[in-house]
């Protein structure tokens, strides 16, 4: 869904089940304009319950 120069890819999600233990999901970007870099926004959908928490880890970025 939406533009394809923008989406992205989900090589490990381990947040679609809702356990009570932190999950863990892994987003990989591909884009050849630095522009588009660094990502400064996020939406994260389907955090709001008074039980949930939501928290994000930026790792490693990898230049070709």
């Amino acid at each position: 869904e939406g533009n394809s120069r923008f989406t992205y890819g989900v090589t490990e999600d381990g947040c679609t089940s809702h356990t009570g233990a932190w999950g863990k999901t892994v987003i990989e970007y591909k884009t050849t304009k630095t522009s588009r870099l660094p990502i400064i926004d996020l939406a994260p959908m389907d955090v709001g319950a008074p039980d949930q928490e939501f928290g994000i880890d930026i790792g490693p970025v990898c230049f070709l």
